[in-house]
């Protein structure tokens, strides 16, 4: 593996100064009391990125609208087929080019030059890949479209061919921002901004009686825009030359590329699994409750990417100890965080379910599909700082292991458990890999991530989902959420009383 250069003495005392210096310009005491990490960056994003989302996920709503207004109803499935397609490539392809930016970014943010040089390389191997992978899907269009016994999927396989590149580059460019800490720039370029742009031109589009294939055109402007002004640094003239990649850098975004395929678990591999055991109902209620329950993640992913680059930044500073309070905080707050979201969504389903028709059994699944998110926010702040410390393999075969786990044990326990069997699977999966991963942790950094009062935690919430299980009421519903609620609110308050005990220690 090739690092960057050494610093001098003089730069890694700058360094670790910015380091532990708050974004925000709150008075010492108020952050000491807070944990003395910085939580008032860490709000500031939460209240950015929660604002974000929420704006993305309404944008989304309105788009579907719009594009079943443009397109007739085998038009729009046949073109989500191919945006679902591209999409999951570009995913995946990104993120292994974004870590390899956040990686090296985070632990020289100054270095302007260093990230340019490799931002180049890193867009134009990813673009090259992602360019190559959407040829062959448009000279292979007949031939998917006929396996597929979809006709019309061939013309948007073709059509959607530039979104797949430049979504690519869009999600590589947000790890060089990323990298340098701009988290809500980030945010605003990779989400907000796309989701923008098709409000703005799908009207348009029906207004101006365009054809379907305009349609195609805005989704690929749509990214290919954001993608030209967060990437704006790589054409600048002053700095000349690439960083071309190292073996380790390629092995190590080939894993999370890997990795990422693989966890994209729930509402897909999970539904395919539905869908062979269960009568078409069931799945209904599971295929709405799993896209409901992608949600309880909400804060958590905005969390973890302001933890990831000042992780970086600590491991290159080598300063155990300010590593090891952030770690802790972040933990905190993302355990905090999920568990209040899981209760605000749990406390408003009774009278969402109801919009979307008859979908009552949603309601157990909801349920049930809390706890695998409540126990992975214990482990997620562990997650990520493997990634940000080059530390792929352990997460690689996690996640490949947890998928096998999905895909698999539902068929042996269905006949007892019954539809409970896939999000069992999952909770299984979260409890029995996850440790895994607090201990290399522990191993590798010395930092514990995982306390045995932790195991109340679980016990209570699977008890409260026990009773949910057995009751289906009202009131079980209310315990739930009360239990969720309660936890989310100790683990919160959890970081102003360790504040509290660094000041009076302090004196």
């Amino acid at each position: 593996m090739t690092t960057m250069p050494a610093e001098t003495a003089p730069a890694k005392e700058g360094m670790a100064a910015a380091v532990d210096r708050p974004d925000l310009r709150t008075g010492g005491v108020i952050v000491r009391l807070l944990g003395g990490a910085g939580i008032g960056t860490y709000l500031r994003v939460v209240l950015f990125g929660s604002g974000a989302r929420m704006f993305g996920l309404a944008s989304q709503f309105v788009v579907l609208i719009m594009l079943g207004r443009v397109l007739s109803k085998t038009g729009f499935g046949e073109m989500m087929i191919a945006f679902g397609i591209y999409r999951l490539i570009g995913t995946a392809l990104g993120v292994g080019g974004s870590l390899v930016l956040l990686y090296h970014v985070s632990r020289r943010p100054d270095d302007r030059a260093a990230e340019v040089r490799l931002h180049r390389s890193t867009a134009l191997l990813a673009g090259t890949i992602s360019a190559l992978i959407a040829l062959v899907g448009a000279l292979a269009s007949g031939w998917i479209a006929e396996l597929l016994d979809k006709p019309g999927l061939a013309h948007w396989l073709v059509l959607l061919a530039p979104f797949a590149v430049f979504s690519t580059l869009l999600v590589v460019a947000t790890g060089a921002l990323e990298g340098r800490s701009r988290v809500s720039e980030s945010i605003l370029i990779g989400e907000v901004a796309p989701s923008a742009a098709r409000i703005v031109l799908l009207p348009a589009v029906a207004l101006l009686a365009l054809p379907e294939s305009a349609v195609a055109h805005v989704l690929t402007v749509s990214v290919l825009v954001p993608w030209l002004w967060a990437s704006r640094r790589i054409w600048s003239g002053d700095v000349a030359g690439q960083r071309r990649w190292t073996r380790w850098d390629i092995q190590y975004a080939a894993k999370f590329v890997g990795a990422t395929l693989f966890a994209n678990q729930l509402g897909a591999i999970d539904l395919v699994v539905a869908g062979a055991l269960f009568p078409s109902n069931v799945v209904a209620d599971y295929a709405v409750a799993s896209r409901i329950a992608a949600l309880y993640s909400f804060f958590q992913i905005v969390l973890l990417k302001r933890f990831a680059p000042r992780a970086g930044q600590l491991l290159e500073t080598g300063d155990v100890a300010a590593l090891r309070r952030d770690t802790d905080l972040c933990r905190s707050l993302t355990i905090g965080f999920t568990a209040l979201t899981i209760s605000g969504i749990l406390v408003g389903a009774p009278f969402v379910l109801p919009l979307f028709g008859g979908f009552g059994g949603a309601m157990g699944f909801l349920v049930w599909l809390a706890l695998p998110s409540f126990v992975s926010a214990f482990y997620a702040t562990s997650d990520r700082l493997l990634i940000i410390a080059g530390k792929a393999n352990v997460l690689l075969a996690l996640t490949v292991s947890s998928f096998l786990v999905l895909a698999t044990t539902p068929f042996a326990t269905a006949p007892w458990l019954g539809p409970v069997a896939i999000p069992a699977a999952m909770i299984l999966s979260a409890l029995a890999l996850n440790p895994i991963i607090a201990v290399r942790v522990r191993a590798l950094f010395g930092i514990a991530t995982i306390r045995f009062r932790d195991l109340g935690a679980f016990g209570l919430a699977g008890l409260a989902a026990g009773y949910h299980a057995y009751a289906g009421s009202l009131v079980s519903t209310l315990a739930v959420c009360a239990t969720f609620a309660g936890l989310g609110a100790a683990y919160i308050a959890g970081v102003g009383r360790r504040g509290l005990r660094e000041i009076a220690a302090g004196g």
